[in-house]
């Protein structure tokens, strides 16, 4: 009986698999990620673009390039400074080295950074490091809205605000903010109604540079998706306080669901 369970253990493996290298082919033999990252705050845009989320980031994007003022914000949106390149990168590493990647943090040459495409830093990077296998180009824009525009700062269209901040608008001493649950015009002036970190990333072959994963907020692969992945938090029955580490948390979390979501697993 031993014998014969050990027999059908392979034929199981491969089984249990198969439908992953069919769906994910183009991703075999990829192991070496090497990452470019760029926070995009909400109040600016690029020359072609009045946000992340307007469009992919191929080839032929300028990456790295100049800023204008957006041309048009959302009323209640606020950008936060809180989150920055850090816990955004640590939160990265983990998903994709849960995945079973090995992560390259990329760099460009100083004073080059703000005329160069995607795949000029793909060049750039493959002269100095052959062995990367991808290459993953991410904007991201920490995002938080108040419940009712009168509310949002009156300059949220040129500077980022610190959580502390948003907390403390009702008046000096406010260590937590009412998070609405069901995000209705009833809601607290003074309410936030949600947190959250847009992404746009592109994940390209090394070796010919093919698109292998698009995401554009709540775009994936040039379709739009009928849903955002159902990652915590979400809309609930009742408001409640929440701090600004509680707010920074969720909002990570939410980060590493959605990426573990889109990220396959490597072979």
């Amino acid at each position: 009986m031993l014998s014969l369970t050990s027999a059908f253990l392979p034929s199981c493996t491969f089984l249990s698999n198969r439908d992953h290298v069919q769906r994910y082919s183009s991703f075999q033999g990829i192991q070496r990620v090497a990452v470019f990252l760029q926070r995009w705050p909400v109040y600016r845009q690029k020359p072609d673009r009045n946000d992340l989320g307007e469009d992919f980031i191929k080839n032929r994007t300028y990456f790295y390039g100049s800023w204008q003022p957006a041309a048009q914000i959302n009323p209640r949106a606020v950008d936060l400074q809180d989150i920055d390149d850090s816990p955004v990168i640590e939160t990265l590493i983990k998903v994709l080295e849960g995945k079973g990647y090995q992560v390259i943090l990329g760099d460009v040459l100083p004073g080059a950074a703000e005329s160069l495409t995607a795949d000029a830093i793909m060049a750039q990077c493959q002269a100095v490091n052959p062995q990367v296998d991808a290459f993953l180009f991410l904007y991201y824009a920490p995002t938080l809205f108040m419940s009712r525009a009168q509310a949002t700062p009156k300059d949220h269209g040129r500077k980022s605000y610190s959580l502390q901040e948003i907390i403390q608008l009702p008046g000096p001493g406010a260590d937590a903010v009412i998070w609405v649950g069901n995000r209705s015009q009833s809601s607290p002036v003074n309410s936030m109604s949600h947190a959250f970190i847009y992404l746009s990333m592109t994940l390209f072959k090394a070796r010919d540079w093919q698109m292998l994963l698009e995401v554009a907020d709540s775009q994936a692969g040039g379709k739009v998706r009928p849903w955002i992945p159902r990652c915590p938090p979400g809309p609930t029955d009742h408001d409640y306080f929440a701090d600004a580490g509680i707010i920074q948390r969720l909002m990570l979390q939410n980060l590493r669901c959605r990426l573990g979501r889109l990220i396959p697993d490597a072979f």
